[in-house]
């Protein structure tokens, strides 16, 4: 066991330089995946507003609200894994990538 748990520390070590741009690289992935589905919500909602301004709140949605959300949820996971020792860091990295990838292909992005 003390074995494994060093492996994931020497892993998690390797990975602490780069938390920055795997907190992004989760990030956006959980954006790709639901991002149809956050459009799909918005569209629903503005269904009934003229074009122009479903046009309008199309393009801030898209351009300021996934760029907000992204800026905002990167801090907030990078924050969260740079709190954690590096065993842990591996571990819950690597478990992140498998949860999103099971995500995708559960909504057939796969």
């Amino acid at each position: 066991m003390d074995m494994i748990l060093s492996i994931f520390a020497e892993l998690g070590s390797l990975i602490r330089p780069y938390t920055s741009d795997v907190a992004l690289a989760l990030v956006a992935s959980l954006l790709v995946i639901t991002g149809g589905d956050i459009n799909r919500y918005i569209k629903r909602q503005i269904s009934s507003a003229n074009f122009f301004f479903r046009t309008i709140i199309f393009v801030l949605v898209c351009t300021f609200g996934y760029g907000v959300l992204t800026v905002v949820l990167t801090n907030i996971v990078r924050t969260q894994l740079a709190g954690l020792s590096a065993a842990y860091l591996a571990i819950v990295v690597i478990a992140a990538f498998l949860a999103l990838g099971i995500y995708a292909e559960r909504k057939r992005q796969i």
